[in-house]
């Protein structure tokens, strides 16, 4: 088993996220070791899945008067908002020929995802993932059921979106810590059927348990990730340099671009 990798990456801007991801996947090939990414968005930003249509999707008009950052994710699902003091996200980059590779998409997104469900159990909370199921539809990623969600007393708290490119597995996903509907719904086109409320379907740890501190979640992420993923240890560590000035090109010529998170249209070398 290749050693893991944590990089804690604090607050950034939320197109710059996405092109760090994009780059730890693109570069895996060339590392020795697998990538737990943990970060934070700032500002807020609201992510698309790679497919979906921005105006059916998101209300822009919203999103440029609350001042949050929109951005079109290189995995797909729908669309949700991440609140800049109220998740933490992850990421992971395996190689093609780890274990998890061999498995079909919702298999593999929820073994992956059991590492935040075991960080979730340190904390205080029973958890667990959702498993196979019927997709959803909505435009809004919290509203649709996935293999990966992790739930505590059956509500979510954690989605992801995986994409199998570049000889890398990247999967990204959600750790809530505070949840507001009427903000992510004034955001997210969600149908009025789908009655999204507070104390409803979705929740955030901070919401249950208080105000846990961020240095505890952290640990509690990593910790599950090396235990879920079979890994007898991890180092802490940041992006090389490579990876760096991979992620400052791609956010350059791709993530900071309206061709990419208006149309999703960008130059072949990047798609």
């Amino acid at each position: 088993m290749s050693l893991l990798r944590v990089i804690v990456d604090g607050p950034r801007d939320p197109q710059m996220n996405m092109a760090i991801d994009e780059a730890l996947a693109r570069l895996r090939h060339q590392v020795g070791y697998d990538t737990l990414r943990l970060y934070m968005w700032l500002p807020s930003g609201v992510s698309l899945g790679r497919g979906q249509e921005v105006l059916r999707a998101v209300n822009m008009e919203a999103i440029n008067r609350l001042g949050f950052k929109l951005v079109r994710r290189p995995t797909g699902g729908a669309a949700l908002l991440h609140p800049q003091d109220g998740e933490v996200t992850y990421s992971i980059v395996l190689p093609s020929s780890h274990e998890l590779y061999t498995l079909d998409v919702t298999s593999s997104a929820a073994r992956i995802a059991g590492g935040v469900a075991l960080a979730v159990k340190r904390l205080g909370l029973e958890a667990g993932v959702r498993g196979l199921g019927e997709p959803g539809s909505s435009n809004y990623c919290y509203v649709n059921p996935g293999s990966s969600d992790v739930l505590v007393g059956g509500r979510k708290v954690s989605g992801s979106a995986q994409r199998r490119s570049w000889g890398a597995l990247l999967q990204h996903g959600t750790l809530l810590l505070s949840y507001d509907p009427i903000v992510s719904t004034s955001v997210i086109n969600v149908e009025s059927s789908e009655n999204i409320k507070p104390g409803g379907s979705v929740t955030g740890l901070r919401d249950i348990l208080g105000d846990i501190p961020l240095s505890s979640i952290i640990e509690a992420l990593s910790e599950g990730f090396r235990e879920a993923l079979g890994y007898r240890e991890f180092f802490r560590s940041s992006l090389s340099p490579e990876e760096l000035s991979l992620a400052l090109e791609l956010y350059k010529v791709k993530y900071s671009r309206d061709e990419w998170n208006l149309r999703g249209a960008v130059e072949e070398k990047w798609k």
